[in-house]
């Protein structure tokens, strides 16, 4: 349920993946979300940082991600400040990534990482874009919202394309959220996490018609602006 009755502002980082997908389920929580706006820049971050509750970061190819945000756009910088002041920011697959502190399997010279979540993420832990899969996920956190509409399940639809996987968390504020079941050979490894407003998902949300991962987020950022 959510914690108060006032509307969040979210930015999206639109830069690469679906952050049209992003913007789109959080336009479908009316009751909880008064606007979106996408963040393309350092310009844009510095614009819309006093007004907006909250930050998605959406997937891509996380190396090529590292370096639009620290050289082509200069948009590493705000986004840093931005996670070190404590503000709410949600990252999925490529963006869980940028969010680690710890990245394993990178690519040769390693990568520009945000940090902050006090987390081991190895890159493309379950192979080529051609073993991607979808599978259902327990999420204690998100069944106060109640069961999918679609299907009238509690569980939600995992989307998992070259998806990451956390290996390690390392420190007690890390609170696990979802693990995978059912997947042989996978079973009980980490793919979500929260660390106070720092929200991290190995799986794409936006790729499904399950808005409760989104409400989740949301209700971070206006517990956060309550507070």
């Amino acid at each position: 349920m959510s914690q108060t009755t006032s509307k969040a502002t979210i930015g999206v980082v639109a830069l690469q993946g679906a952050f049209s997908e992003h913007i789109f389920m959080l336009q479908r929580l009316p009751q909880l979300v008064a606007s979106t706006v996408e963040i393309r820049s350092a310009q844009d971050f510095e614009k819309y940082k006093d007004s907006i509750d909250g930050i998605v970061l959406p997937g891509g190819e996380s190396t090529t991600m590292s370096i639009i945000l620290e050289r082509e756009t200069g948009l590493a910088q705000g986004l840093k400040q931005w996670i070190q002041d404590g503000k709410p920011i949600w990252g999925t697959c490529a963006g869980l990534i940028m969010l680690s502190d710890v990245i394993t399997s990178t690519k040769q010279g390693g990568q520009t990482k945000l940090g902050g979540l006090r987390t081991t993420v190895r890159r493309n832990a379950f192979g080529r874009q051609s073993d991607s899969f979808e599978i259902d996920l327990e999420i204690p956190a998100i069944e106060a919202y109640g069961p999918n509409p679609a299907t009238g399940s509690l569980k939600l639809p995992g989307v998992f394309i070259r998806a990451p996987v956390i290996e390690a968390v390392h420190d007690e504020g890390v609170q696990v959220i979802a693990k995978l079941q059912g997947r042989e050979g996978r079973e009980g490894e980490i793919v979500a996490v929260k660390q106070g407003n720092v929200l991290g998902s190995s799986f794409h949300p936006e790729l499904t018609g399950d808005v409760r991962f989104h409400q989740l987020f949301v209700d971070i950022c206006l517990q956060n602006k309550k507070n």
